[in-house]
Parts: structure tokens; sequence; C-alpha cells
């Protein structure tokens, strides 16, 4: 209750946690805002009256003026509270997922995923039911790196969504998942009418050596639709499954350029290294995707033989979705370059471009990102304070 959190943000402010209170008792939300707020003016330099603040913006359901309160006190040089940055951050998500704008939703399921913290299963379990597919998929795939019963429950009965995409999703969320329950689900995945939820079942399954998973995944690198060949490609490499470099093998020779960036990339990781010149010589394929699907294959694998492509990439006259692509790639293999670019495109005019490049920004490691994150907190634009908010606040727990 809030009675408890106002006790603790505010031990030395008895009487103004006792207001607040009989304010919230009665159900007037915006005399407590109006209390806190005359208390947050006129006492700056106190941490505990800041928090109150802030937790009571939070109760009114006001997110985003609570995060806007909260970044104050970084121009003031006050001290952070980062149990109180992440209750902001986690109310941005649930009106991210509420938001009207289709874009926001997503990129809140996004960062819900990337987040993935136990005390979020409440979101966790509003995404599984919002009725985007996209969203559902994205909180499905978040929910599998966090562990315990609940999730491992939540993510079983997804497996039953009415599509294909989120039953996909939770069928790779359960991985890793070894009980008999879950195990028995996946082996009733495995017979999807979906190719999508076979194949993600199947990988689960194989992971533990199950052959039937392991002879599906094979036929599956046949299959007639071009992502699931790719996809089983990337699977059967990542799991070290030997016995598939044979079909493999012939998929170097498929009709589908990315088909073939993947199964060579695949074959590399089961130590047949006389794929990575079709890697390589990709890199100077006639169209331009491929040539940066290929350097982000040799960058999986720690080979940095593509990064002047992706240095290419970089340039002003590509598109910022581009840019920001190849920016993201470099800094996997540790390569500074594409820094500048990141820094410019936090002030691109387009607010979808910004939050896209705090995306990335949050995506560095090192913590390489923080100033920028923190400057971007204090965005015109609420899609890009929420989106810093939610990167800073994975990165305070982590």
């Amino acid at each position: 209750m809030l009675v408890g959190l106002l006790a603790t943000a505010c031990s030395q402010e008895v009487p103004l946690a006792e207001q607040t209170e009989a304010h919230l008792r009665r159900g007037d939300v915006a005399g407590a805002v109006e209390l806190v707020e005359k208390a947050a003016r006129h006492r700056p330099d106190e941490p505990a009256v800041q928090d109150l603040h802030v937790r009571v913006l939070l109760k009114a359901e006001r997110a985003d003026a609570a995060l806007d309160a909260y970044a104050q006190r970084w121009g003031q040089g006050g001290t952070d509270t980062p149990v109180v940055f992440r209750e902001v951050a986690a109310a941005l998500l649930r009106a991210g997922l509420r938001a009207p704008d289709g874009f926001l939703r997503t990129r809140a399921a996004a960062a819900l995923a990337a987040w993935h913290a136990p005390d979020l299963l409440p979101i966790f379990r509003e995404a599984l039911v919002h009725p985007e597919a996209s969203v559902r998929a994205l909180g499905a795939e978040g929910l599998g790196r966090v562990p315990g019963d609940a999730a491992s429950d939540l993510l079983r009965a997804t497996l039953d969504d009415r599509q294909p995409e989120v039953r996909a999703a939770a069928a790779s969320a359960l991985a890793g998942r070894s009980d008999p329950v879950t195990q028995a689900a996946l082996r009733k995945a495995m017979a999807d009418l979906s190719p999508m939820v076979r194949m993600r079942a199947a990988a689960a399954l194989a992971a533990y050596g199950e052959p039937h998973a392991t002879e599906q995944l094979l036929e599956l690198l046949s299959d007639r639709s071009d992502s699931i060949r790719m996809q089983a490609a990337a699977a059967v490499g990542h799991l070290g499954i030997a016995n598939t470099v044979p079909m493999l093998q012939t998929l170097l020779e498929d009709a589908n350029p990315y088909v073939r960036v993947y199964a060579a990339e695949a074959l590399v990781r089961l130590g047949v290294p006389e794929a990575r010149p079709l890697l390589v010589g990709s890199l100077s394929h006639t169209n331009a995707t491929v040539r940066l699907y290929a350097a982000e294959a040799l960058s999986n694998l720690g080979d940095a033989a593509g990064s002047q492509r992706l240095v290419e990439a970089l340039g002003p006259d590509r598109d910022a979705s581009v840019r920001l692509y190849a920016v993201w790639t470099l800094a996997r293999l540790h390569d500074p370059r594409g820094l500048p670019v990141l820094e410019e495109l936090r002030w691109h005019p387009d607010a979808q471009v910004r939050m896209q490049a705090v995306w990335t920004l949050g995506e560095l490691e090192d913590g390489a990102g923080l100033g920028g994150l923190r400057g971007s907190v204090l965005d015109v634009a609420p899609p890009v304070r929420w989106q810093a908010a939610w990167s800073l606040a994975r990165k305070m727990g982590s």
C-alpha cells in the first residue's frame, strides 16, 4: 500500500506523509498531489520529499509527470533512488501498452521483453491478453527469461493462443524448462498446424537431445518457406546438431540469399570453416540488405570482416533505420565508429527515429549509453522519454 511507501520514503516527514495519506483516503488525489508538489518546490534538496512527490504522482496515474519530477533531480545534482525510478518505468510500461499509438505499444512490449524482471509479472499478464498479437508475442518472449512456476504456467497457456506467431514465441520461451509438464506441452506443439510453431517447439526439445525433435528440425531445413528454412538453420547451428551439416551444405546453393547466409553462419558454428567464404563473399552482394545481413552474421561469430560494410551504412545518405542497425552491429564488435551517428540521431526531428536511437543507446554495454539516456529522459516527445526510462531502469537492475 502507498502508506507503507510513504512512511519508508519520508521517515523524517511524518506530518507530510500523514497529510498526504489523509487526502488519498478521502479520494482527494488532486489535493495530495498539490500538497507534495508544494513541498517538493520548497525542499528540493531532500530526497525523501522528492521520492514522495514521485510516488504520489504515480498514485494519481500520472506516470509521465512522475518521470519529469524524477528527472528534475538530475539537473539539481540530486541522488538517484533506483527503486523509485523503476516504479516510474514500470508505470510507463503499463501506460505504453495501453497507448493509442501502435508504435508506442510495440516499443513498450519490446521494452518489457528486454527488462524481464520477476516483479513485472503482473504487466506480463496484461501483455499476454493484449488484443495485438505482436504485443502478446513480445510478452511471451520476455516471460521466457523470468524464472518460476507462474511464468511457466502462463507460457504453457499461451501455446493455445489463436495466432501462430504468439504460439511460436511461447514455444521458444519455454526452452530451458525441463519439467515434465512443459516437455509434454512442447511435444504437443510439435504437431501444431503452423511450421513456425513446430520449428520453435522442436528447437526447445532438441536442446535436451530428443531424437524426434532433431528429426523435425532436419525436415524443416527443406520447408517451402524461406523464413522457416532460415530459422531452422539458425536453430541447428546454435544447438550444435552435427548431423544437419549435409543439409546445411545444400542450403548454400539455396535460391534465397538470406537462407544462404543463415546456413553459412550455422555451418561455421558447427565447425565447417569452409562456409565462411560464402559470408565474406555476400558482403559484396548487389543487394545492400544482403550485405548487411552477412555483416551481422559475421558479427554473431565475433568476426569483424564485415565492419567496413557497416561503416559504409553509417553514411548520412542512408535511411536512419539502416544507420542505427549499423551502429548496433558495430557496437556488438566493440567498434565505436558508429557512436557519433548515434548522438546525431538522438536529435533527429522525427520522434520515432529518436526513439530508435535511444533504444540503441540502451543496448550499448559498459555504461556507454547512460549519459545519452539521461538526456533523452528530458526529450519533448513522451515516447522518446519513455524509451529512455525503460532502458535506464533495465540498466539499474542489471
